[in-house]
């Protein structure tokens, strides 16, 4: 009895064993742009693609999968639902084995659909090929509640509907490209700034360590980015307070250092006073120039008052990352500013003559 099955057996897959030398052509079907060709229809280790319409000759059959040999000499498996025995019945797209893995130009296929996977999982293809080719493809899945419920009522593993859950829409708008989140800007040492003075200062109300109030007079700008907006706080502070001696001899002294000024990012970069005699000096340049200083007498103080101007310098290198929301809050602000200027002449009455 055994021997008659095992003789049995051999004259099945005889039957379904094609004679070695038929011609066959790939068959993309109407959701690929090539076939995959693998080592043996056991593992289904990738071998290959082959190119839709590519001759190809047909050696044998096992179950669902057909032995075949391309015109360059692989000899590898297929599904057989990718191989007719027609030309007529492929797509058109001829040429020879792909062994790029699929890296070159790929002629325009229509977008992969549920129907389309459906179709697939009928075929009994396995869920690692459904894989590759939701990946290679381009995907205009149906991902709604219902769709994924007939999928999986139609038995799709979790995996394949999650792949088609995730994959891109062909038809969805290119990303926006992405702006820089912030611009990167070099402060040399020696950048020069202009500042002002902020409030009054009298010899007789300060002491030694008293804030100066100062802040930038004019917008600095380092590559076409306002570094240092006019308006922006700087400070300086009181390092030098000398009281008159007798006969005022010899007489009062106060003197200021440059502390910092404040960039569009809030930073407080360190910078130092510097003369405009003092800016032509080398030496001033390596050593920095003292700051102001005034002499005053006895029941005389020396005051100066609010809106004085002075020269100071950035000391050290520094580099800021300002945010491109701050340039565009800025650029804004100054278009603001400019709109309301111009409306302002426009209503300006014409002057009697």
């Amino acid at each position: 009895m055994k021997i008659r099955i095992c003789v049995l057996v051999m004259a099945l897959v005889a039957a379904v064993s094609v004679r070695g030398g038929t011609p066959g052509y790939v068959y993309c079907g109407t959701y690929g742009s090539y076939v995959l060709m693998y080592k043996s229809n056991d593992q289904l280790e990738e071998l290959g693609h082959l190119r839709c319409g590519e001759k190809v000759e047909v050696l044998s059959r096992w179950l669902e999968y057909v032995q075949v040999r391309t015109a360059d000499g692989r000899v590898g498996w297929v599904h057989y639902s990718g191989v007719s025995n027609s030309p007529s019945a492929t797509s058109g797209n001829f040429g020879m084995t792909d062994t790029s893995g699929g890296r070159g130009a790929a002629p325009k296929v229509p977008p992969l659909t549920n129907t389309d996977i459906m179709k697939m999982h009928v075929m009994h293809i396995g869920s690692d090929v459904i894989l590759a080719k939701i990946k290679s493809s381009p995907c205009e899945f149906d991902s709604t509640p219902a769709a994924l419920k007939k999928l999986k009522i139609a038995g799709l593993s979790d995996k394949v509907i999650l792949a088609m859950v995730n994959a891109p829409l062909a038809s969805a708008p290119p990303p926006e490209p992405k702006h820089p989140e912030f611009v990167e800007v070099k402060v040399v040492r020696f950048t020069a700034i202009e500042v002002e003075l902020s409030a009054n200062i009298s010899s007789d109300a300060v002491q030694d360590g008293s804030i100066v109030p100062l802040k930038v007079a004019q917008d600095v700008v380092i590559n076409g980015v306002t570094v240092f907006p006019k308006g922006a706080e700087a400070h300086a502070s009181v390092s030098t307070l000398k009281q008159p001696g007798f006969m005022n001899r010899p007489p009062g002294e106060i003197g200021w250092t440059m502390d910092y000024v404040t960039a569009i990012t809030g930073d407080h970069v360190s910078a130092m006073f510097l003369s405009k005699e003092a800016a032509t000096n080398p030496m001033a340049k390596i050593m920095g120039a003292a700051g102001p200083s005034w002499e005053f007498k006895k029941g005389k103080p020396v005051s100066v008052a609010a809106g004085q101007r002075f020269n100071v310098v950035v000391h050290d290198d520094a580099t800021l990352k300002i945010p491109a929301s701050v340039l565009q809050g800025a650029a804004a602000q100054d278009a603001s500013s400019a709109s309301a200027m111009s409306q302002q002449t426009a209503v300006q009455p014409a002057s009697k003559p």
